[in-house]
């Protein structure tokens, strides 16, 4: 080895590049290489260590992941409570657990200038995975956009009262009947003049379902991101800027609380039907005024596109992520079998919860959000639904569609992470892009596993 590399901390301290007191000398070198590169190369290798998992810690990045923490508890829990588990959740959680496993396949890129090289294991494509679940999210949330056209939207949310809640997983029909009764809320109040009827008018909204609140309680609520106007069909578009709130309350109650009766009838047996009735007739005398909708109007006279984005990033996100975000995650105790986890109450902003608790404990509180194979959890209706879209015209579209397909070209694995992490993960230390090798990439047992929904 020559002498300059026995002490790199030297040179790059001579050059003027900043060397974070916990790399290795062999991080050191790596980087006293890429800086004889050029400063481009130096900051691609330093950002590339410092995102190095055992350099996690010191850079304030989260270091427990979900990944660790199913890898430590789940076959335990999986034996303890098989017969209670779905099939749509034993398969996310495995296909998360093997996500990026090199004994399961990966893509082998090598330097052709040096003996250097990448290995990038198969991502698990499940929603379920914090990885994986970004990129989804992102693809959504595009989806979304481009369906929006140019007027403003408004932002809903649609919630029931904490008694109905935990029926929701005893009967898990009653989440089809959730978009149901929101959809009856808006067609039964919204436009009900006979010439509205008879030129079939029509809102237009996308309704995403969330299950849980921050706390990962059980919170099954909608959140509807709706057009400030109506088309009819003919395609002539007119202004829908007010909201019967008192009425739209009332009819989604009595819809939701009619639908859910009829679905709980069939789907469970008598007991439930019996003790939802007794409920219903309590919820009935108790909420005269309707459940909880929030409808706040968005700014879309000041930063429409950007508004209308932050929306569909916003609610996107819970349709296509974990409960919790892996930052919230504070340690996890192998030695106790304890996860130690935050969050922020709704009801008091800028208070911090901390939570301990048995791994188990948090695995189940996780899991139960994951919802069935066939349940799509967002949903287009009126004029965005997809057998209307023949009504929309592409010049009145919110986002252009060389737009969209220029962000999602750049939804590749390589791209996402030069983006979040700021760096290329194929830019050798030496200055060379490395090249894809076929021969030595392994495909062996690897499966690829859709997400749910």
């Amino acid at each position: 080895m020559s002498p300059l590399f026995l002490f790199p901390h030297v040179l790059l301290y001579n050059i003027g590049m900043r060397v974070p007191s916990y790399f290795t000398n062999h991080h050191k070198e790596l980087l006293a290489i890429a800086a004889m590169k050029g400063s481009s190369v130096y900051e691609n290798e330093f950002n590339k260590l410092s995102n190095l998992k055992i350099f996690r810690k010191e850079n304030n990045k989260p270091n427990v992941s979900l990944n660790d923490i199913f890898r430590f508890g789940w076959n335990s829990f999986k034996n303890k409570h098989i017969n209670l588990l779905r099939d749509s959740i034993i398969k996310n959680v495995e296909a998360m657990i093997d996500c990026r496993d090199l004994s399961k396949g990966y893509l082998f890129y090598e330097c052709t200038k040096c003996d250097n090289f990448h290995m990038t294991g198969f991502s698990c494509k499940s929603r379920f995975c914090s990885s994986c679940g970004h990129k989804y999210r992102d693809e959504r949330s595009l989806n979304i956009q481009k369906k929006l056209i140019n007027v403003p939207h408004r932002h809903f949310v649609f919630s029931l009262p904490f008694d109905l809640r935990p029926y929701f997983w005893k009967c898990r029909a009653l989440f089809d009947v959730l978009f149901l009764s929101v959809s009856e809320a808006f067609d039964m109040t919204l436009n009900k003049s006979r010439k509205d009827k008879r030129d079939d008018r029509k809102v237009g909204y996308a309704a995403f379902l969330h299950t849980a609140g921050r706390s990962l309680n059980m919170h099954p609520h909608l959140h509807v991101l709706l057009a400030e106007c109506t088309i009819d069909r003919f395609g002539k578009r007119k202004r829908q800027f007010y909201f019967p709130f008192e009425r739209l309350r009332k009819t989604f109650m009595y819809r939701f609380l009619s639908n859910a009766n009829e679905a709980i009838k069939k789907t469970t047996d008598n007991s439930l039907y019996r003790d939802f009735n007794i409920l219903r007739t309590k919820i009935l005398k108790q909420y005269k005024d309707g459940f909880y909708i929030h409808g706040p109007k968005l700014d879309g006279k000041t930063n429409q596109l950007k508004s209308a984005k932050d929306t569909a990033d916003y609610i996107a996100r819970y349709a296509s992520h974990p409960s919790i975000s892996e930052h919230n995650i504070l340690e996890l105790n192998k030695d106790n079998n304890t996860v130690t986890w935050r969050y922020e109450p709704h009801e008091t902003p800028g208070e911090i919860v901390t939570i301990e608790e048995s791994v188990y404990s948090f695995i189940g509180k996780l899991i139960r959000h994951i919802p069935d194979s066939k349940t799509h959890v967002l949903r287009y209706f009126g004029f965005y639904a997809n057998r209307a879209s023949r009504r929309l015209k592409l010049e009145c579209r919110l986002v252009k569609v060389s737009f969209i397909s220029l962000k999602k070209r750049n939804l590749s694995w390589r791209i996402m992470i030069m983006n979040t992490f700021k760096y290329n993960p194929i830019l050798c230390h030496c200055g060379e892009t490395m090249k894809l090798n076929i021969n030595l990439s392994y495909f062996g047992d690897y499966e690829r596993r859709p997400g749910y929904g």
